[in-house]
């Protein structure tokens, strides 16, 4: 999943309106961030991305950009074909 898609399922998943999220914005700034969105959010990268992402790494990423970052990480053929 490239960057737009991620960010349009961060605005359904934080029911904010387009526009909102950025790839500089602070994760915990979002409005909406809870621990239900938190869990979502986990979801969301698991279940769309096929990307498993720790709880604690989420936490360490102060943006977007930072949780692209690891997304792609992530999905490197590396990781996948471990």
């Amino acid at each position: 999943m490239d960057a737009p898609k991620l960010l349009a399922a961060l605005h359904e998943l934080f029911d904010v309106p387009v526009g909102t999220i950025q790839k500089d914005s602070v994760l915990q700034d979002i409005p909406g961030w809870s621990s239900m969105t938190f869990i979502g959010l986990i979801a969301l990268l698991d279940e769309d991305l096929g990307v498993r992402i720790s709880p604690g790494t989420i936490l360490r990423c102060h943006t977007i950009e930072d949780l692209l970052e690891e997304v792609a990480a992530e999905q490197m053929p590396a990781k996948m074909a471990a």
